[in-house]
């Protein structure tokens, strides 16, 4: 992949996550999202502040099956 392939890629990513998690942040959700990517593949990293087993859990759920790797943390620990 070129440069320009992996940065249309992590913005395709980065799109498409905001939008799966449209109906979490209507219900509260804040978070800082971004995507990181290689040739190799793509990261969504969320850091969501006072993040709790349950949330984490519905993220992934909504998230997985995406062709990517997940990276979530508590705001306060990243």
């Amino acid at each position: 992949m070129t440069p320009a392939t992996i940065a249309m890629n992590n913005e395709v990513l980065r799109l498409g996550s905001e939008r799966l998690l449209r109906q979490l942040h209507s219900e509260g959700l804040r978070y800082r999202l971004w995507v990181t990517g290689t040739a190799r593949g793509s990261t969504v990293h969320l850091r969501i502040p006072e993040l709790g087993p349950e949330m984490r859990d519905r993220i992934i759920r909504v998230l997985q099956g995406r062709g990517a790797r997940l990276d979530i943390e508590d705001a306060r620990v990243a």
